[in-house]
């Protein structure tokens, strides 16, 4: 029976680390709606000169009171400066939080909005099992430009530069980008060789938005085809086929054919995550949802007919290509460079 004694009585286990999580699991929850509603307000749009939060309020049809509010907060955040009372944006938010900026992550940040509702389903996802998603659908527009958008920010030059620097470019003259998607990394490469032509494969959906890319960057070296990489033919007589973190990297069952595709000394270029050390909630993040015709394995990056990148590795020496060279890239991925021989 309860008494009055017992509320004196203090648990066996200290609750500050629970108190503490979910208190930061909070702090971070209130960080993103700070951040996205900001957004969709395009508060951003109109702090890019010192405005006082009366001018911004007006401007963005607000609430008076409230707007300095979230202005205090997103100075904490980083992402204002507040000067005699005039909010600005930083040079952060400049960079990359205003629509008209060339590195923009603006459709990065609304394609976040997908994985939030994927992560409200837990429970059923938990009970049920993942969720089945159309390929068509899921790589719609705003996962492309999300892509695209991401790959600006420091990846796409690394990469590229990468390449460059370790085979002989200049002599490079036909191109396939497996999976290639946006395109962006096709029209950085005939950047630097005008002698190129790049092709980008992938699916006709995605494709659509790589020939958009091409005009906004105003290239004709850049063409695509539109198929299937698993089940269609992807061309032939290439100096290099060019892969960045597509489905089909660590698939064996894509190896001959892309040495066939490839001319005698042509190189395969494949960019992947090693895989196998990604963390619990990164692996639980993989495997809430998965394709309707292309099942995932269980660890990160990983699909059912897919290998460990040195499993992979080995597979490519016993198919006729010298693997010449690998290379880790900053953001864990790493670049194999194989050569027909």
């Amino acid at each position: 029976m309860n008494s009055a004694k017992e509320l004196m009585k203090r648990p066996e286990v200290c609750s500050d680390e629970l108190i503490k999580f979910i208190d930061d699991s909070m702090n971070g929850f209130r960080k993103y709606k700070i951040l996205t509603t900001a957004v969709k307000l395009q508060l951003f749009e109109y702090t890019n000169d010192p405005v006082s939060s009366e001018e911004l309020a007006a401007k963005m049809g607000c609430n008076p009171e409230m707007v300095p509010l979230l202005c205090d907060v997103l100075c904490e955040c980083g992402l204002l400066v507040s000067n005699e009372e005039k909010y600005s944006n930083t040079e952060l938010t400049k960079t990359y939080l205003v629509s008209d900026s060339p590195f923009s992550q603006l459709n990065y940040l609304r394609d976040m909005e997908r994985s939030i509702a994927m992560w409200e389903k837990l429970d059923e996802i938990i009970t049920n099992g993942p969720v089945i998603v159309d390929k068509q659908s899921f790589f719609g527009d705003r996962v492309i430009h999300s892509m695209a958008e991401n790959a600006k920010c420091g990846m796409l030059q690394e990469v590229v530069e990468t390449v460059t620097e370790n085979i002989d470019f200049e002599s490079v003259r036909k191109m396939l980008d497996l999976g290639g998607g946006h395109g962006l990394y096709s029209i950085a490469f005939v950047g630097q060789n005008k002698k190129l032509k790049a092709f980008v494969f992938d699916l006709p959906q995605v494709t659509e938005h790589t020939k958009m890319y091409a005009e906004k960057y105003r290239t004709d070296q850049v063409d695509v085809i539109p198929g299937n990489f698993f089940t269609d033919d992807i061309g032939s007589g290439y100096d290099i086929v060019f892969s960045s973190l597509n489905p089909g990297g660590r698939v064996p069952d894509l190896i001959p054919k892309i040495v066939s595709a490839l001319k005698q000394g042509g190189i395969f270029v494949n960019r992947q995550v090693p895989g196998g050390d990604s963390g619990s909630m990164e692996t639980l993040n993989w495997n809430l949802w998965t394709f309707d015709d292309t099942k995932k394995a269980r660890s990160q990056f990983s699909f059912e007919n897919s290998v460990s990148l040195d499993e992979y590795i080995d597979i490519l020496k016993a198919n006729n290509l010298d693997v010449f060279k690998e290379i880790d890239l900053t953001d864990g991925s790493r670049i194999v460079f194989s050569r027909r021989m």
